[in-house]
C-alpha cells in the first residue's frame, strides 16, 4: 500500500484540523469581549477565503467526476452549491451566537438597571450601579 500523499497548497492550510476545537458558548463568553471577537473572527474565516474555497471545491468535484463519482449537473454548479451550503450553515451558526450573546448582555443590562433603581439615595451604591450599567452598555454596542 503506497504511503498517504501529504496535503499540499491551500488544502493543507484550510483543511479542517484533525483536532477540531469545540467552543461551548456560555454567558461568560458573551461578557468577555476578546473571547467573543475571537470566536466571531473564526466564523469569518470561511467568508474571507471564499475564492480559495470555490477553487478547491471545484477541483474536488472535477476529481470526483473523473473517478466516475460525479453527481448530477455541471461540476461548477455542484461546487458552487456545496460552498453555498457551507456559507449558509456558517452564517446561521454565527447569527445564533450573536443573538444568544445579545440576549445575555441585554438580560445583564436589565439587572444592572434594576440594581440602580434599588440603590435608592445611597450615592456610593448609585455610582457603582451606574458604572456597571455603563460597562454593560459598552458591551451591547460592541456586539
Amino acid at each position: 500500500m503506497p504511503p498517504k500523499q501529504p496535503q499540499l497548497g491551500s488544502l493543507a492550510i484550510q483543511a479542517p484540523s484533525l483536532t477540531p476545537k469545540t467552543v461551548h458558548v456560555s454567558p461568560s463568553t458573551c461578557h468577555d469581549i476578546s473571547v467573543f471577537k475571537d470566536l466571531i473572527n473564526q466564523y469569518r474565516k470561511l467568508d474571507d477565503t471564499i475564492n480559495m474555497r470555490l477553487n478547491r471545491t471545484t477541483a474536488q468535484y472535477r476529481d470526483r467526476e473523473r473517478e466516475g463519482l460525479g453527481g448530477k449537473g455541471d461540476v461548477e454548479e455542484q461546487a458552487c452549491a456545496h460552498v453555498w451550503r457551507e456559507l449558509v450553515a456558517n452564517w446561521s451558526r454565527r447569527k445564533d451566537i450573536v443573538d444568544y450573546c445579545v440576549a445575555v448582555v441585554d438580560q445583564s443590562l436589565e439587572e444592572k438597571r434594576q440594581s440602580l433603581q434599588s440603590a435608592g439615595d445611597d450615592a456610593s451604591a448609585q455610582r457603582k450601579a451606574k458604572g456597571l450599567l455603563y460597562a454593560e452598555e459598552v458591551k451591547v454596542r460592541t456586539l
